[in-house]
């Protein structure tokens, strides 16, 4: 990727308070932001865990991104992420989640990185929820534990951080 198009603004009080209605947002929203999935990633913030503000090219936010929490015990650590419909199927998410990496690669240099995706019957057969969240986790080097032999969670490792 040669040119960025979306940039990653880190969570702060402030913005916490914005996104949750106590504060006028100092940032333009996309349709549909917050939504309540940004509002559990502010939540996770709150309790330590990594977060941002995902921002397209315009200046709009269009979702967020960030850890569930700080490193295990065991050192690893889990992404998650997420956009308002309009912004998906543009690369936004690829770049976000890669920009993602580069802060867990500053902060947590020795963390095993961990994703889950989440898969539930679609079109009456078992399937990833979010086909694109993988193609992601692909892109970037994640590999793929097995799929769920029913509704539940497949389970991706980044094994190194890449460069």
């Amino acid at each position: 990727m040669s040119e960025r198009r979306v940039t990653l603004v880190e969570l702060d009080d402030v913005l916490a308070m914005q996104l949750r209605g106590a504060a006028p947002a100092s940032l333009t929203h996309a349709a549909g932001f917050p939504r309540a999935q940004d509002l559990e990633a502010v939540a996770a913030w709150e309790r330590g865990a990594m977060g941002f503000l995902i921002v397209d090219p315009d200046g709009s936010v269009v979702g967020t991104c960030g850890t569930h929490r700080r490193p295990s015990s065991a050192g690893a650590i889990e992404l998650g992420w997420g956009l308002v419909e309009a912004a998906r199927g543009e690369g936004v998410g690829s770049e976000a989640v890669a920009l993602l990496l580069d802060a867990v690669r500053t902060r947590y240099p020795s963390a095993r990185v961990v994703v889950r995706t989440e898969w539930e019957h679609v079109d009456g057969a078992l399937r990833a929820v979010s086909p694109s969240s993988e193609a992601i986790l692909v892109r970037l080097g994640f590999a793929p534990g097995p799929a769920p032999a029913k509704r539940g969670h497949r389970g991706w490792t980044l094994s190194a951080l890449p460069n």
